[in-house]
């Protein structure tokens, strides 16, 4: 069997160029030999939340994981296009059949404190991934690696994983099944190697800040601390690749109100910044715009808890058919964001024989139907009574509020009786309030980490880490692990699993509300050249950035 990546592609759309943008004169210098590039490569960028953690085995949320792929690099990476490339592996040999792999690491290879990086770095880091001492919430991701399930549900032991280091060079992984998205996995950080000794030298300390890390990937970092708001990237001289990095230094800023961060643009102190909702249309036209599709399903979150109001189904269906997409994407965002009715977001995964988006061949689930949603707010209410109050969580940033506001009013609308509050949270704080389970409603969001579609599915697993909202569905559970294993390499087969799991999901259970496929929106300095966008893993990358002169 020949064996050919599935990645699915999706519009970019470039810079705009058309009016000011932000450059200053402290990166007004002399040309470089060759007329381009300038002497001086000194940026300063905007992050909307700080950072969570750095122990790439714990790494959650995509603003964290953007930092965290500039970092750290792995057996691959994304090219431009977002197909995996070779990283720190100079080849991969992959079986007949699609159930071993063998990558081969490149030559002279260093952590970024000079020693070498071995192939017991990686079997260290995945084996630490999914050992339930040290289980990381991606852990699920190595879930088709021989025994990596058994092992982190502690039915087996590490020692039966089908991982391997038969030399320094040479790095090993036998697959239940036959998995065409693998080498898209193994390009996202949560994969990236960690060096035993230096993790157990440091104990406790292990990426607690900048100093008590060492590095793989193109830039290191410094100036960083669990509470940092600013840090720093700067370029690493031991990477292998290090001739193609140009940017010497990268500050970064954690920024939450959009118009700060606008500001500083305009007046040439920050090079790159994101921007959402009523900014886009005013900004349309700076020279710095650019815009792009993500691949992501922002969603309404329900904690389905035995004996709370949500554990009602007639509730959740009430509250999924009251919200209009069209009006929230339109009006409120007004960004590029596109209405979303299924738990699949467009553009991750295309059928290999057919070449139709998974979106489209699943068709629509639960949509926006307010005579219908007043239907089952009445059954509702014989169960549960005329006044129902509930919390919604919400991250503390403009997009948050906008968003929680909308749907405070569509719900309290629609649905007479439903008291809706809101609890706004700094992002962390709210990831881990998500994970503590201690909420009602809930505005989160999933981003592809890869073209897998499974990535998203395994959201409401039965004994997923990150089935947050207390989701159970044998029927569904089945429907899944048939689609990623025994159907895994017939794609018609697949499709009809993962939409009978869908209409499961969301048509039948309500367990989520899929509000909208987001847009990134960004000012960004017009003399950098050499971003790259990938679907995956990051929102932006910066390995081959530079500035013009």
């Amino acid at each position: 069997m020949k064996k050919k990546l599935l990645v699915a592609s999706v519009v970019l759309t470039g810079l705009l160029l058309a009016a000011c943008g932000g450059s200053n004169d402290k990166k007004e210098t002399t040309k470089s030999e060759d007329g381009t590039i300038a002497a001086s490569q000194k940026i300063e960028i905007s992050s909307p939340a700080p950072l969570s953690t750095l122990d790439t085995t714990q790494t959650m949320d995509k603003n964290t994981f953007t930092i965290v792929q500039h970092l750290f690099e792995g057996l691959y990476r994304f090219d431009d296009d977002s197909t995996p490339i070779p990283g720190l592996a100079e080849k991969v040999d992959i079986s007949e059949d699609g159930l071993t792999y063998k990558f081969t690491l490149k030559d002279d290879i260093k952590w970024s404190n000079g020693e070498p990086i071995t192939a017991q770095d990686f079997l260290y880091s995945w084996e630490k991934l999914v050992t339930p001492a040290t289980i990381g919430p991606n852990a699920y991701l190595l879930d088709n690696v021989k025994n990596s399930k058994a092992i982190r549900n502690g039915e087996k032991s590490i020692d039966e994983i089908g991982l391997s280091a038969p030399s320094e060079k040479e790095f090993e992984v036998q697959l239940e099944q036959a998995q065409p998205s693998f080498l898209a996995v193994v390009s996202i950080g949560w994969l990236a190697p960690q060096n035993q000794a230096y993790v157990e030298k440091q104990g406790k300390e292990y990426a607690a800040d900048s100093d008590h890390l060492i590095y793989s990937g193109p830039f290191i970092l410094t100036d960083w601390d669990a509470s940092s708001d600013t840090w720093t990237l700067k370029q690493n001289p031991d990477y292998y690749d290090a001739d193609k990095v140009k940017l010497e230094e990268v500050k970064v800023n954690t920024i939450k109100e959009e118009n700060t961060g606008i500001n500083l643009y305009q007046s040439n102190e920050l090079d790159l910044t994101r921007i959402s909702g009523q900014y886009v249309q005013q900004y349309s036209d700076d020279a710095g715009y650019v815009t792009h599709s993500d691949v992501a399903n922002n969603y309404l979150d329900f904690n389905k808890k035995e004996g709370t109001a949500l554990a009602n189904i007639h509730l959740r269906k009430a509250i999924a058919q009251s919200i209009d997409k069209d009006a929230l994407t339109k009006s409120v965002l007004n960004d590029g964001s596109k209405p979303l009715n299924g738990l699949i977001p467009s553009d991750l995964y295309k059928n290999p024989e057919t070449s139709e988006d998974f979106r489209k061949f699943s068709g629509d689930h639960l949509v926006h139907d307010v005579k219908k949603a007043q239907v089952e707010w009445e059954k509702a209410k014989a169960d549960l009574g005329d006044k129902i109050k509930l919390s919604l969580l919400v991250s503390d940033d403009d997009n948050g509020k906008k968003i929680s506001e909308y749907v405070q009013s569509q719900l309290q609308e629609n649905l007479k009786g439903l008291e809706i509050t809101i609890n706004a949270q700094p992002k962390n704080n709210l990831l881990q309030t998500r994970k503590d389970k201690d909420y009602e409603l809930s505005l989160s969001g999933w981003i592809a980490g890869s073209s897998d579609l499974d990535s998203y599915f395994n959201l409401y697993a039965g004994e997923s880490a990150y089935n947050y909202g207390s989701y159970r569905n044998a029927n569904y559970d089945k429907l899944i692990t048939d689609a990623r294993t025994v159907n895994a390499n017939t794609p018609n087969k697949q499709f009809d699993d993962y939409k009978k799991a869908e209409d499961i999901l969301l048509d039948q259970d309500a367990a989520q509300v899929p509000l909208y496929q987001s847009a990134s929106n960004y000012l960004i300095n017009p003399k950098i050249k050499g971003i790259s966008y990938h679907l995956y893993g990051d929102y932006f990358n910066l390995r081959t950035a530079y500035l013009e002169n």
